[in-house]
């Protein structure tokens, strides 16, 4: 299970003294928690891979940000907490294979124009389950359906 994989990581970056992984696993650790205290659950794999895939997203947001900025101490700090967490997601898909699932979703929906984004988009973020940025398939499927 990823949760025990990411306490095991926890205990084996402590013992290694390693604060930057100890940072990344505490703070998805919290996020976990947090989510079981706001839903009143305990969490399954597809929660933990949803909740990895937003943090993925949030610290992908933030370099961004930071680089925008010329916070470039800020961008390191976040970039290396990204990699940390990335090793909790499954393999991720490339462009192609995201854009092959795009068009077989799209011609199983008879999807046409613009206003099927929204359809297609939920399909295939569910197909793909925490493999593919949802920005990516985002602008994939806004590239097809033009």
């Amino acid at each position: 299970m990823i949760l025990n994989e990411i306490k095991s990581s926890l205990k084996s970056a402590m013992k290694n003294s390693n604060k930057s992984e100890v940072l990344a696993m505490r703070n998805i650790l919290e996020k976990i928690k947090q989510y079981e205290v706001d839903k009143k659950t305990s969490v399954n794999e597809n929660d933990i891979l949803t909740i990895i895939s937003k943090y993925v997203k949030q610290l992908r947001d933030s370099i961004d940000q930071f680089k925008k900025g010329n916070r470039l101490d800020l961008v390191e700090k976040e970039q290396n907490e990204l990699e940390i967490i990335l090793r909790f997601l499954p393999k991720q898909l490339d462009r192609n294979e995201v854009s092959q699932i795009i068009e077989n979703t799209i011609k199983d929906l008879n999807a046409s124009n613009l206003s099927d984004m929204g359809k297609v988009i939920g399909v295939v973020i569910s197909q793909t389950k925490g493999q593919a940025d949802g920005k990516m398939i985002s602008e994939i499927v806004k590239e097809k359906l033009k």
